[in-house]
């Protein structure tokens, strides 16, 4: 496989720590040869599940996602284009951003946080049964054992995640994309609903002690043993607005919670995206009419996520 040189992949490192947030700083890298197989939905098929927010007569229809998705992954839009006409607004998950001074900063400064200590290896900071699994998933993504070795932890991690991508086909772009392309063909405003400065999540976890940052490289394992068997019925179920099938083949990312576990900036990230994704469902209400809000399932249906935090509200709900 080829990579981006290493100046740029550094520069995305910080991004790429808090992925759970709806980040895009993966390499770009040709697909492998064997594609996953893919559901085909016809136009006559049901979509995926919707849920309405509804208050004084507006109305917020929250479209949950699923991700990642299979590379080329068809799936039935035509609920969605329906509800698109006469829509004042999509708005789109919170995402995080790194400024290009910033990055610069970052690796004029402090790119020795993505390597190991002066003559180690990863291998060698890492906890053996860390150490090990790291070993097997090399051999199962077809990787040199010493691929990761001259990486940190939690930049080993972010890179596992990655590969795991390409190898299997697959995308954190969609469905979000092909959302976001709907609703510019019908001129409706895209929203942002917030975007965070993911600088001070990134440096915190990079300056973990090996011994800790290393619990996200075995996370990160755990998401790919756990993705490479469901991703696929997750896929066909959320196509299918099947919410009972979607949620029995979709597990929160491992590595994500480690990153949040561990950082109290990317902590505080993660329950803004929550406070941030009510309140501009909030607003679109109060606004009127319609619109439409694309939410990951993961910060929808959780305790204490969205759907729970609106009903506390007293917006009504309905779903699917």
């Amino acid at each position: 496989m080829r990579y981006p040189p290493m100046r740029y992949r550094r520069l995305a490192l910080v991004g790429a720590c808090v992925a759970g947030l709806n980040l895009r700083a993966e390499a770009q890298q040709p697909p492998a040869p064997a594609p996953l197989e893919t559901v085909t939905v016809t136009a006559t098929a049901k979509g995926p599940a919707v849920w309405h927010a509804a208050k004084g007569g507006a109305d917020v229809a929250i479209l949950g996602i699923v991700e990642p998705l299979p590379d080329n992954f068809v799936w039935n839009s035509k609920p969605l284009a329906a509800m698109l006409g006469g829509a004042r607004r999509v708005l789109l998950p919170p995402q995080v951003r790194m400024g290009i001074f910033s990055g610069v900063w970052f690796y004029l400064t402090k790119s020795d946080l993505l390597h190991p200590p002066h003559g180690q290896t990863l291998s060698d900071v890492l906890d053996p049964r860390v150490a090990a699994e790291l070993a097997r998933i090399c051999e199962f993504l077809h990787e040199p054992k010493d691929r990761y070795g001259g990486n940190s932890p939690i930049f080993a991690a972010m890179r596992l995640g990655s590969d795991f991508r390409h190898v299997d086909d697959l995308t954190t772009h969609e469905p979000e994309d092909a959302i976001a392309a709907l609703a510019r063909a019908r001129r409706v405003e895209l929203r942002r609903i917030a975007t965070y400065d993911l600088m001070p999540s990134g440096e915190e976890l990079l300056k973990l002690p090996p011994a800790v940052a290393g619990k996200c490289v075995e996370a990160a394992v755990q998401d790919i043993d756990y993705q490479s068997r469901h991703v696929q019925a997750a896929a066909n179920a959320w196509a299918l607005g099947d919410v009972a099938g979607m949620m029995a083949n979709w597990s929160p990312s491992h590595y994500y919670e480690c990153l949040v576990r561990l950082s109290p900036h990317a902590t505080a990230l993660d329950a803004r995206a929550i406070t941030d994704t009510v309140a501009r469902i909030n607003e679109a209400l109060t606004d009127g009419g319609r619109s439409i809000a694309v939410v990951p399932v993961g910060v929808l249906l959780r305790q204490g996520g969205v759907l729970d935090r609106l009903k506390a509200e007293g917006i009504a709900i309905a779903g699917p």
